[in-house]
């Protein structure tokens, strides 16, 4: 038989307890009835005392609700019951009673319409009587506010949970089906849950967001092409960023655009290819100042979540284009640290394939100064580079992609070495379509070798998930290194604007 989707979220026996219900069936038969929907098609309650009537090979016994009930009765039966029956914890009870919502609000819906009716029925009896008009009592704004909690607080009542518990479920709820399920399966607590959702909502654009506003802005190339830009309705802020940069938890590009011509470039894939992100660079990937962006750092305020995760409070700077490459001008890049050293609770990752630039620079005390180097050709520029920074929070090294085995004669003026894989691009062939450029797969010893050096330099190894491709359930991979820099905590600001100093 059909079960009806409510009564379906409820977690069922397991094989061991089915069989054990089964079991006292047979022997001592079925105590309760099955309950069905008014017209008995789906089952309300009882499915695990259907599926044990099933397997114990005995008739089950049924019993339907009342024909007066409709679909928000149906829904407050269901999940009522269970409530009262379950063993669950304060947020599946919270997650479970919203669902209660629609009904509770339906009813109270049909309330308010009866009143009406009969408080107009009671004004036209009062006219044709000759009495005076009454005016229609006054709600206060409190009074209001009150009434718009009571559906929580009703739906709280039944399931013997908080009402600030069931808003955080109808968060949750609105904002992710599976991480709702989660919530209900005791996979993930109602507190974890919700501030997923509340910083998942933070980071995702609003629904204005890049829409064309009243007010532009000019952006320009290293060349000197300008371009009308409109701006979002939004306050430039950072963006969040996907789980390949492990050690950042956000992106922030004030400067985009590069002229290496690497063949497996993402950002130009990003920027030319891809029509979602390409309408949001008027050059494509010719290097492009964003000034309006440089509002980003004071505008974004570190999450409460980096008091446990210090990667909530780093960004990484110009990830979709090269800052230092030799073609950007100086005055792009010092307004950029300007910009970083004014707010100096978050942590700057730099990346370059132009590591000589750094060298001579007033560069932010909490940047993280990086280079990458995918080939041989790049290895003494970047030693020699390096070997005159200092006064950074961090110095790292990018070998993502390994192209080839990689030859260092010191490693020890890095803190942080990134080893990864080449992945599968899109990237333009000049005629306004794009070829597909393959992975290019790394040796495993050229990964080892390199890993080992690091280790003899001091240095603290990541190695990123796209070395083992794409592992499955059944396949799961081997476990990486993935190390990253120990470091003091930073003086940091909450989304209120206080400064705190970030836990160990």
């Amino acid at each position: 038989m059909k079960i009806h989707p409510i009564a379906a979220r409820f977690p069922v026996f397991s094989e061991e307890e089915l069989e054990a219900l089964a079991q006292d069936i047979k022997k001592n038969k079925q105590r309760l009835p099955i309950m069905l929907s008014p017209d008995g098609t789906m089952i309300v309650d009882g499915v695990n005392r259907y599926n044990a009537c099933k397997l114990a090979g005995v008739k089950p016994k049924f019993k339907r609700l009342p024909k007066s009930y409709d679909e928000s009765d149906i829904v407050q039966y269901i999940v009522s019951i269970n409530l009262r029956r379950r063993d669950l914890n304060p947020g599946q009870r919270a997650m479970l009673a919203v669902e209660l919502i629609p009904a509770i609000e339906a009813a109270a819906k049909k309330r308010v319409i009866e009143s009406a009716r009969r408080h107009i029925t009671e004004l036209n009896a009062e006219r044709k009587a000759g009495k005076q008009k009454r005016s229609q009592p006054r709600t206060s704004a409190t009074r209001r506010g009150k009434r718009a909690n009571r559906t929580d607080v009703a739906v709280a009542k039944i399931a013997h949970t908080g009402s600030t518990s069931v808003y955080h479920a109808k968060v949750i709820k609105e904002h992710s089906k599976n991480l709702a399920e989660k919530v209900i399966s005791g996979e993930v607590s109602i507190n974890d849950a919700y501030k997923t959702a509340r910083r998942e909502q933070a980071a995702a654009p609003k629904p204005d967001d890049g829409a064309p506003s009243k007010t532009t802005t000019v952006v320009i190339t290293h060349t000197g092409k300008k371009s009308d830009y409109a701006l979002p309705k939004s306050a430039p802020r950072f963006n969040e960023t996907n789980d390949q940069v492990g050690w950042a938890m956000w992106t922030w590009n004030p400067v985009t655009g590069c002229l290496h011509n690497c063949p497996y470039c993402y950002a130009r894939e990003g920027t030319e290819v891809n029509p979602n992100l390409s309408k949001h660079y008027p050059f494509g990937f010719e290097p492009t100042f964003f000034e309006f962006r440089l509002r980003a750092p004071a505008n974004t305020r570190i999450p409460l979540e980096a008091k446990k995760d210090p990667r909530f409070g780093r960004v990484f700077v110009s990830s979709m284009g090269d800052l230092f490459g030799k073609w950007v001008p100086d005055e792009w890049i010092e307004r950029v640290f300007e910009s970083c050293i004014n707010a100096p609770w978050w942590e700057y990752l730099f990346l370059t394939k132009f590591p000589q630039r750094y060298v001579g620079m007033k560069l932010p005390p909490t940047a993280w100064i990086g280079t990458t180097v995918d080939t041989q050709d790049r290895v003494k520029i970047a030693e020699t580079a390096f070997r005159k920074i200092d006064g950074v929070r961090v110095k790292w090294l990018s070998c993502e992609p390994l192209l080839e085995p990689l030859q260092f004669t010191d490693l020890s003026m890095f803190d942080f070495v990134v080893i990864g894989s080449q992945s599968s691009t899109n990237q333009p062939d000049g005629k306004g379509g794009s070829v597909r450029v393959s992975d290019f797969k790394p040796e495993f010893k050229w990964v080892a070798d390199l890993t080992y050096k690091a280790w003899e330099a001091g240095c603290r190894v990541y190695h990123k998930p796209n070395l083992l491709g794409i592992p499955n359930d059944q396949c799961t991979g081997m476990k990486l290194v993935q190390e990253v820099p120990i470091l003091k905590p930073l003086p940091w600001r909450t989304e209120q604007g206080e400064m705190f100093e970030a836990a160990e």
